[in-house]
């Protein structure tokens, strides 16, 4: 989805990034998210070298990475709870496309993303339980704490 938005003059079709996750051992069919953010950042990298990768540790990093790439119109993908209101439910990528301020109470915002796993636009707050900031601190992957990555339009 990332790869796609900024490259899409050469749009990369599910499948055959699937296959070659398979084929390359990146994808893990029995265990969710099925593959590691490690692994996320290799597959990038068969297509693309303008792989960005990171972790963020505390909620201010958090919001200030998320700000800083998609005003650079780089959306970030991120590993969070495949169900935000249920705390320890398995890890999930999605990739988040915005930011907007809570339209009924200040100070809050809303984190607008893209989920492969339903072909769906979500939105959920920052923060507090069901938040998007504790799905992704504490999704209980390895590795996927904080993690994130961008793929930006320079080949």
């Amino acid at each position: 989805m990332a790869y796609n938005y900024v490259h899409p003059d050469a749009p990369l079709m599910e499948l055959d990034v699937i296959a070659l996750a398979m084929e390359m051992g990146y994808y893990v069919d029995d265990q969710r998210p099925y593959t590691s953010p490690a692994n996320m950042a290799l597959m990038a990298k068969q297509y693309t070298e303008s792989v960005n990768v990171g972790r963020v540790t505390t909620q201010e990093q958090g919001l200030k990475l998320l700000f800083e790439k998609l005003r650079a119109d780089e959306p970030v993908i991120i590993d969070i709870w495949t169900y935000l209101d249920i705390p320890y439910s398995d890890a999930h990528f999605v990739v988040v496309t915005g930011i907007s301020k809570h339209p009924k109470k200040d100070g809050v915002y809303l984190i607008h993303y893209n989920d492969p796993l339903t072909a769906r636009n979500g939105s959920a707050r920052w923060d507090g339980r069901g938040g998007i900031w504790d799905a992704w601190q504490n999704n209980g992957d390895p590795g996927g704490s904080g993690w994130w990555m961008t793929v930006s339009a320079t080949k």
